[in-house]
């Protein structure tokens, strides 16, 4: 990663936007007073990429003034990797959330997005990007301020964290995990295995019982069966007979229908009949009125000849009378129009008359408008200059006062700092004894945990020697039984001349003497077995003392956690209370007293206010006038604009309304209204009146002509009735012959169907219910179906033992599988922990890192001093080893604890250190850091030890891309190729590249 921009706004003490561009830079000096902002700039850097700084909130990075104001923070940062260039951006706004953006460059010149959807999720993809979080790119790449001893003060363990960080050694724990849940999802369907082995198991157990059940089933079934038949033969029988009974029923039923058909048929032609004689009586009865209907319609005949002569005439009168309309229609308009015109005209020259009478009083004042503004003008014209004095005084009161507000505002800042500023002070002795009290427990804690690693070791040791014991008693009793076994046989054979443990001669010495040998290997054993016994029981003691005491391991390590945690953040807050404290007494403190001298003295706004009282009098009395002014200057324009309305009007009517008036009256007075329309009215009414139209008698003959309305429709009555009594009579004759043998018929029909009732009665006798037979026989049915049912059941249940059989040998085959798979992810999990291939990783690299660091510390001190890196320890309890990255430092007395080295030789160390793990990080295959910040450091070396650092950094500078040095010693500046300078102004720092 190499830095390419940085711009900073509203950040720590950059208040507008600070630009650092690194181009050309490789090695670079950033120096600037204490306080001025050059940390701010790793901050930027750190902020930008992990969303972490120096500052206990994000909140506190807000620049102070910017958050007075509302606004908030901005960070962007440009780097190139790997020939691509990436841009972070990270906004704050104060108790708010934060923004963050990760952007690539495009062959355009443009910023492509890679941001994800969340922060979080953005920010892993910046670390990923990197292959590297905050603690490793700090510690790899940062030397910050007042935490160069970070690596060299941390514990073992974490030491070795950071190194596995670093090399990229982790990734073997991803290998682990992935491993470790595969083993866990192996044992896992083992477990699965062995409960569907056990599921098997149980169920071939029941073999002989799901046997017995077939045969019960089957023998159940063919039960139902033989019933089953029996009744279907009951069921043929029956449905027989039913069908005898349903064709009688049916031929029944048709005679039934026939008689019925018929028996309608007949009263139909009885109706018909009795309908056809009352027709033929209306005939003739209407035919005996026939004189008396023509002669009413030769009347019809006359009237109606009238009506249609009548409305001839009566269509021309309308005609005449609609074509009169439009005229009459014209006229009353006009007439109506002059009438409006003459009243408007009449009531213009009343107004007229009405302004004739007001002309002398608007003259009158107008002339005194006039003459009052005349006299408001000359005294305007002497305030004026009085009212511009006061302008100018109140002006510049103004501009006294606002300057004195804004002094007083900026007093009530520093007013504010300074309590902060006391109260950070005061806090600061309580966090100094919280910082010795954290370190007083790390340190009691680590002595308890590394009492506590020994006694585990104790207790591995005596564990091992426990199971070597408990393993040794069984041979021993075995031996101590043989033994026994034959000493009694040898003393059973006593007389006997041959051994019966080794067949040879028997005399009584060699009895004797074999004898006491016996005895006393039987005694050893015993007394080894006895010993062996009294040794195991004070071990099982022991060993339950150190677990006890095991147990607490947990517990202390956590402890030791939190006050490492306690410590950190205390010397985080103690680092923050100094900065403030310097900044406040390099600058607050002296602009407090200036405010507070300068806002005590007010000479100059009292003066100034009683200028501007005295003035105020005359601008009161101005603005008083101007609205009097205003006043009758609206009385003149008002009086003005109703007199030459008043001459507009007497001129308009003059002109217009006077003649008008005159020219409508003289029309009324002779009635000239439309003489044309007048010409057209009298010729339509002489034609009205020759047409004679009477209307009376017009509806005389309607009313005549209503009182006949029906004659038409019953003379056409009586001319049908004439021609339809013929064939109505002949009609009649035929339908009596028709009923006559529809009588017959129905009677035949009649007998034939008692007949069959007859029939049907005895056959209906001697028959069963069918409907109940079917539901016997689909009970029976159903029945046997269910049994079949059963039957297969418990076939398959038979069945399926077989396929369980070979399930089982199939899941054994499973299991030796999986069993093996088991055992392989077990040793994989090994192989890639932390005492696996990290550990052979880790060692590897330490020679390197070693080297690198010793050849940079025998240029700091002239070969003086050296560092080791031991990776095992010797415990103290037992003869065995642990695990540790412990760092030894030498001189020419020898090996001393670091805590025994000066300030300077100290940091000479950890330079070494931290210089050898970000070559080593620069240099690493795959590297992405190519970039390395010194922050102070110079201050506790003596001018021979700073040449020696600076030399050391032209040594190394081919391994970076970028090399930054932060330091506020003058003489420091001018031995780097570039400088740049940082100052604090006013309005925040500044940066310039030199």
């Amino acid at each position: 990663m190499i830095p390419i921009q940085l711009e900073l706004t509203n950040f720590l003490s950059y208040r507008d936007t600070a630009v650092l561009t690194f181009n050309q830079i490789e090695l670079a000096c950033i120096s600037g007073p204490n306080g001025a902002g050059k940390s701010s700039i790793l901050d930027g850097i750190t902020y930008a990429l992990f969303g972490r700084s120096r500052s206990r909130s994000d909140d506190d990075v807000i620049n102070r003034q910017a958050a007075i104001t509302g606004e908030g923070a901005e960070v962007r940062f440009s780097f190139n990797l790997e020939g691509n260039i990436y841009r972070v951006i990270r906004r704050k706004q104060q108790r708010k959330g934060t923004m963050l953006e990760l952007q690539i460059a495009t062959e355009a010149n443009q910023w492509k997005p890679l941001s994800e959807s969340k922060i979080r999720e953005t920010q892993v993809a910046i670390e990923q990007l990197l292959r590297m979080n905050y603690d490793t790119f700090t510690n790899a790449s940062f030397l910050l301020q007042g935490k160069a001893d970070e690596f060299t003060t941390k514990t073992p363990n974490k030491r070795k964290e950071i190194l596995a960080e670093l090399l990229g050694v982790t990734t073997w724990d991803r290998y682990k995990e992935a491993a470790t849940e595969q083993r866990k999802i192996a044992e896992g369907q083992m477990a699965l295995l062995d409960g569907r082995l056990a599921d098997i198991d149980a169920e071939l157990t029941q073999e002989e019982e799901r046997s017995q059940a077939l045969k019960v089933a089957e023998a159940e079934r063919q039960v139902i069966v033989d019933k089953l038949k029996l009744q279907e033969t009951i069921l043929d029988q029956a449905r027989q007979t039913a069908a005898v009974v349903e064709r009688h029923k049916m031929m029944l039923a048709n005679h039934q229908q026939s008689v019925t058909r018929i028996a309608k048929s007949l009263q139909n032609s009885r109706q018909t009949q009795q309908t056809r004689q009352q027709e033929r009586a209306e005939l003739e009865a209407l035919l005996a009125q026939a004189a008396e209907i023509q002669a009413e319609y030769a009347v019809w005949q006359t009237v109606t000849t009238q009506v249609e002569a009548y409305q001839t005439q009566a269509d021309e009168h309308n005609r005449l009378l609609q074509a009169k309309r439009p005229f009459e229609l014209k006229l009353a308009d006009q007439r109506s129009r002059l009438e409006q015109e003459k009243r408007s005209l009449q009531k213009q020259a009343e107004r007229l008359a009405t302004a004739e009478a007001q002309r002398e009083q608007l003259t009158m004042l107008l002339d005194d408008s006039r003459s009052r503004l005349s006299q408001l003008q000359t005294k305007l014209e002497e305030l004026a200059a009085k009212a511009e004095s006061w302008h100018e005084a109140r002006g510049k009161l103004q501009e006294l006062e606002g300057e004195q507000r804004l002094l007083a505002k900026e007093l009530n800042q520093l007013k504010g700092r300074a309590k902060v500023v006391a109260q950070l002070v005061a806090e600061k002795t309580a966090v100094q004894e919280n910082m010795a009290a954290a370190d007083t427990a790390v340190t009691q804690l680590t002595v308890q945990i590394n009492a506590i690693a020994e006694q585990s070791q104790q207790h591995a040791v005596k564990q091992a020697e426990l199971d070597s014991l408990k393993t040794q008693q069984p041979t021993l009793h075995a031996g101590m039984q043989k033994l026994k076994k034959r000493l009694d046989q040898l003393q059973a054979t006593e007389g006997e001349s041959a051994c019966p443990l080794c067949g040879q001669a028997l005399t009584d010495a060699h009895r004797t003497s074999v004898l006491a040998e016996l005895k006393a290997e039987g005694k050893e054993s015993g007394d080894r077995y006895r010993a062996n016994k009294a040794r195991i029981e004070q071990l099982d003691s022991e060993i339950k003392q150190l677990s006890q005491t095991l147990k607490s391991s947990d517990r202390l390590q956590r402890d030791q956690q939190t006050q490492q945690q306690r410590l950190a953040k205390a010397e985080a807050r103690l680092a923050e209370i100094d900065t403030a404290v310097q900044e406040w007494e390099n600058e607050g403190a002296q602009r407090l007293t200036e405010l507070e001298t300068t806002l005590a003295d007010d000479t100059a706004v009292t003066a100034q206010r009683k200028t501007v009282k005295i003035l105020e009098t005359a601008v009161a009395e101005r603005d008083k006038l101007d609205k009097e002014q205003g006043a009758w200057h609206k009385k003149a324009a008002d009086a003005e604009a109703s007199l030459n309305e008043i001459q507009r009007m007497q001129t308009e009517w003059n002109t217009n309304g006077a003649p008008r008036l005159a020219e409508i009256e003289q029309i009324f007075t002779n009635d000239e209204i439309e003489p044309a329309a007048q010409q057209a009215l009298a010729e339509l009414e002489t034609a009205v009146k020759k047409l004679a139209y009477d209307r009376a008698a017009h509806q005389a003959a309607k009313t005549e002509l209503n009182k006949r309305v029906d004659a038409p429709k019953r003379m056409q009555t009586l001319q049908q009735a004439e021609a339809a009594l013929a064939p109505l009579v002949k009609s009649l004759a035929d339908l009596e012959e028709r009923i006559q043998e529809q009588e017959n018929n129905l009677a035949e029909q009649q007998g034939q169907l008692d007949s069959l009732q007859g029939e049907l009665a005895t056959l209906e006798a001697g028959s069963r219910d069918v409907r109940v037979i079917e539901d016997e026989v689909f009970a029976l049915r159903e029945a046997e179906i269910t049994a079949a049912q059963r039957v297969g059941v418990a076939q398959q249940r038979l069945a399926v033992l077989a396929d369980r059989r070979q399930q089982a040998k199939t899941t054994l085959a499973e299991k030796e599988i999986l069993a093996l798979r088991i055992q392989r992810l077990t040793l994989l999990e090994e192989a890639c922990g932390r005492n696996g291939v990290q550990a052979l990783l880790i060692e590897h690299a330490l020679p390197e890192i070693e080297d690198r660091a010793n050849e940079l510390l025998g240029r700091l001190t002239d070969g003086i001093m050296s560092v080791r890196f031991e990776t095992q320890r010797q415990l103290k309890s037992r003869d065995a080893v642990t695990e540790t990255l412990d760092i030894s430092i030498s001189d020419n007395d020898g090996e001393r604890p670091y805590d025994n080295y000066s300030g300077g030789e100290q940091f000479r160390v950890n330079f070494a250190i931290r210089l050898a793990l970000s070559q080593l990080l620069a240099k690493r295959s795959g590297a992405r850091l190519q970039t390395l910040v010194i922050d102070e450091g110079f201050g506790s070396q003596d001018p021979s030890g700073r040449q020696r650092l600076v030399e050391a950094i032209n040594t190394i500078k081919d391994d970076f891309k970028c090399i930054l040095v932060i330091t506020h010693i003058d003489e420091l500046r001018d031995a780097f190729p570039t400088r740049i300078e940082v100052r604090k102004y006013g309005t925040g720092s500044q940066i310039t590249v030199i």
